[in-house]
């Protein structure tokens, strides 16, 4: 049994036995396990700096519910439905897991809350000692809810692992970076990533998305305008986003879509650092990190000449590579944890674990659409699952009923069947041409790397780009 499936049962318990409500919230305010009452009259969701303020003290009483100074800001203020609460900050070993509250919604539990204050802080630390004893069972797949930065978490294969050590070494470095990767890999993370842990992460991270600005728009976006500098400027004028990620980062998402009649006055500022508004009459140093980022070789672009040349070695100082999701599927259960807490508010179902055959589905599948298609799934499996874990029975079908080719193949002892060109083709467009690709495609045929060059050349397969 699962450790939030074991926490909601003893939650019950006590609540049955102590005749209260109980919630149980993670170090973010997220709604983990509570009352059927609890969640119909509060929700899935607390006004968190009401629970932050009690990081102050270990036991928090509150007598009058939406009408305190630390209900400012909380949906529920000045109308809250709860007549009497008790909150606990739940820290151990250095630890936080979260907030364990005791709530009443009638008069009579909240002379019960204030006249027995001693006996329900007593239960209150028995419940959280279970509490912090399920979370902590290693054989669980608890998503753990005290991790730092969990939206960054990119995984822990190989690849990953290299390249979280080259963010590492220009962790001081003011130098460009250049990612490329494909639609859905999180090169926006990536980027973010980056910023966090560098020397400019006490500044803005600014991110743009080149295709999504008009092209009459680029120059008052990137280098703003001063007062008066065109029909319909703002009052005061508006800074552009260099002037916004001064002493921050600025980060470029779909670099490929920047006009070619920007480019020169964006590699310009990239040399010396000066910004100067529309309309306006004098410069502004600026001291910004660029990260630039495309999901397609800008090498190609640069021989039709819809690139610039030397804006590309400019941007490309330090170049990497975020590899697809096909390529990494040893971080899909660090993917899949992250996810599935993004996803609970907005699917409204608490679900903390998964079984194995879920996560064996998921490892089948190939992923064209890298972790935004892994994050579509979640969300549908999460709004159709009926049960506190994720199943195999809550994936679409497309993922439920995919089966490895590799099976059928080895299923011949290895020798590649009639449908062999078919077959290749398929995985040469999932993985690619080049030599790394085909070395992938053998590993997953189970072939060597000359077997498939010998294959491609015999059934004459071409690259069809």
């Amino acid at each position: 049994m699962s450790s939030i499936i074991v926490i909601t049962k003893v939650i019950h318990a006590f609540a049955e036995l102590l005749q209260i409500e109980i919630a149980f919230f993670n170090p973010e305010g997220i709604l983990i396990a509570s009352t059927k009452e609890y969640k119909n009259k509060k929700g899935t969701r607390v006004h968190l700096p009401f629970f932050q303020k009690q990081c102050e003290q270990p036991v928090n009483f509150v007598i009058k519910p939406g009408h305190m100074k630390m209900c400012q800001g909380c949906h529920f203020q000045k109308n809250c439905p709860s007549t009497a609460e008790i909150v606990k900050n739940i820290v151990q070993n250095g630890n936080h897991y979260g907030y364990l509250s005791f709530v009443s919604f009638s008069l009579n539990g909240q002379e019960k809350l204030i006249g027995r204050q001693i006996e329900y802080i007593y239960w209150m630390s028995q419940l959280s000692d279970i509490i912090v004893y399920n979370l902590n069972e290693p054989s669980s797949y608890v998503f753990k809810k005290n991790r730092k930065h969990m939206e960054y978490i990119l995984g822990n294969s190989h690849k990953l692992k290299k390249l979280k050590e080259l963010i590492k070494n220009i962790k001081n470095s003011s130098s460009p970076i250049f990612i490329t990767g494909e639609t859905g890999t999180g090169k926006s993370l990536l980027a973010k990533l980056i910023h966090d842990q560098s020397m400019f992460r006490n500044g803005d991270f600014v991110e743009i998305n080149c295709a999504s600005i008009p092209e009459s728009l680029f120059e008052s976006e990137f280098f703003g305008y001063e007062e008066g500098a065109f029909t319909g400027a703002r009052k005061k004028g508006k800074p552009g986003y260099f002037e916004m990620a001064d002493r921050g980062t600025l980060f470029l998402d779909e670099i490929t879509d920047l006009p070619m009649h920007l480019q020169p006055k964006l590699l310009k500022v990239l040399q010396d650092g000066m910004v100067r508004r529309i309309g306006g009459t004098f410069t502004k140093k600026v001291n910004a990190r660029i990260i630039a980022a495309a999901n397609q070789p800008l090498e190609k672009l640069m021989e039709a000449k819809q690139f610039r040349l030397d804006l590309y070695y400019r941007l490309n100082v330090i170049p990497l590579h975020l590899p697809p999701l096909r390529e990494r599927k040893d971080d899909l259960e660090d993917l899949v944890q992250t996810l599935v807490e993004k996803l609970q508010t907005r699917t409204g179902k608490f679900i903390n674990t998964f079984d194995k055959e879920f996560l064996k589905k998921l490892k089948q599948y190939h992923w064209p659409g890298n972790i935004r298609e892994l994050e579509n799934v979640l969300e549908y499996s999460m709004n159709m699952e009926k049960s506190t874990q994720l199943t195999e029975l809550s994936l679409p079908d497309f993922i439920s009923k995919s089966k490895p080719i590799i099976r059928s193949i080895q299923q011949n002892k290895g020798v590649l069947n009639d449908m062999e060109k078919d077959v290749i083709i398929q995985k040469l467009n999932q993985y690619g041409y080049d030599f790394e690709g085909k070395e992938l495609v053998a590993k997953e045929l189970g072939v060597s790397v000359r077997t498939i060059y010998r294959k491609i050349d015999k059934l004459g397969i071409s690259n069809p780009n």
